[in-house]
């Protein structure tokens, strides 16, 4: 950030940003669990894309945490839909997923708030529904997979000495917990502790057991805005703090979700985070109400100016590495392999 010169104000009437997404439009529509199964599983849904592989979601975090193994964008995507496809199927991640059975649960949760079709699984669309607010984040898997390798970017920073303690304080589906833990493991670490906090208690316990079950720590069902919810962290030194929220798929950021946690957080433990590094580093929002833009970033604690606090802000570029990237390119790269 220090070495990163970004205008004081985002002015979107300056422009469009050049440059277009790669391979097909349809690929940044908002709902990217339809055109999952658009552009890779019609009209043949059985004969799966050249990215996929059957492997079980266990294997390959397996491979991507040997720091052996390069990290690539196929693994990643890879990674994400699988991750998608077990968040729904209890202990899935134990087992291959042919294609047919992941492209067929995409069209069902492209769908899942209409009536059921005949044939459908009660039980599965009930859980699609019940898990929306969670699964609409994961079915944007070349977001999630892009997330995934800007975290995993950060290795030259980190070493294996002594443990790695990892924060998601606005954990929602456990992706950011599982590249944390891939993060420390490729960084030689064996002593590891990610831990992420989630109000939300029955989209917090699924996330949980899954996190849980991939050995990526666990998810409080604590509300971080309150001190005494960072009693485990207290006191031990931070390697990452992380916050999926700042990623979300159109997701508002206001002072209960974001800025009172960022607040409670760094004066909780304030005093651990002199090495820590920050996911992401900053975020360009504006508000629509007040035509206000703001940087939000470790610097100002992540906190818009005060007469902002009350407002609604939208997020338009995170801030990774010194850059800028909009909004709309988070996950650009990846959509190639869905096409």
């Amino acid at each position: 950030m220090s070495k990163t010169s970004i205008p004081p104000i985002f002015d979107p009437a300056h422009g469009p940003v050049s440059g277009g997404l790669i391979g097909s439009p349809l690929a940044s529509a908002g709902i990217q669990a339809r055109n999952f199964t658009a552009m890779v599983g019609i009209p043949a849904p059985a004969i799966a894309p050249d990215f996929y592989t059957p492997d079980a979601l266990v294997s390959d975090v397996e491979r991507l945490c040997d720091p052996g193994e390069p990290v690539s964008d196929t693994r990643l995507l890879n990674v994400a839909v699988k991750y998608f496809f077990a968040y729904v199927h209890e202990d899935a991640h134990r087992d291959p997923v042919p294609y047919g059975e992941l492209a067929g649960l995409f069209e069902q949760f492209s769908r899942h708030q209409s009536m059921n079709e005949p044939g459908d699984d009660i039980e599965v669309m009930n859980r699609l529904r019940m898990w929306s607010s969670v699964l609409r984040v994961l079915a944007d898997a070349p977001r999630a997979a892009h997330v995934m390798r800007a975290v995993l970017a950060q290795a030259e920073t980190s070493s294996g000495c002594g443990p790695f303690v990892g924060v998601d304080i606005g954990a929602g589906t456990g992706i950011m917990l599982l590249a944390l833990q891939i993060l420390a493991r490729r960084s030689g670490f064996s002593d590891i502790q990610t831990l992420g906090y989630q109000c939300d208690q029955v989209s917090g316990e699924r996330t949980h057991d899954l996190v849980h079950s991939l050995g990526a720590g666990s998810v409080m069902l604590a509300d971080p805005t309150r001190p005494n919810a960072f009693g485990l962290v207290r006191g031990r030194a931070v390697n990452f703090v992380a916050n999926e929220v700042m990623a979300g798929i159109q997701q508002s950021l206001t002072a209960d979700n974001c800025f009172h946690k960022y607040q409670t957080f760094l004066e909780t433990v304030g005093d651990s985070l002199d090495q820590a590094v920050f996911f992401p580093e900053g975020l360009i929002a504006h508000s629509a109400a007040t035509r206000a833009s703001v940087i939000l970033a470790r610097e100002n604690g992540f906190q818009p100016p005060a007469e902002y606090l009350d407002e609604k802000f939208i997020p338009q570029g995170l801030i990774l590495e010194g850059k800028v990237l909009p909004m709309h390119k988070l996950g650009s790269d990846f959509y190639r392999y869905l096409t």
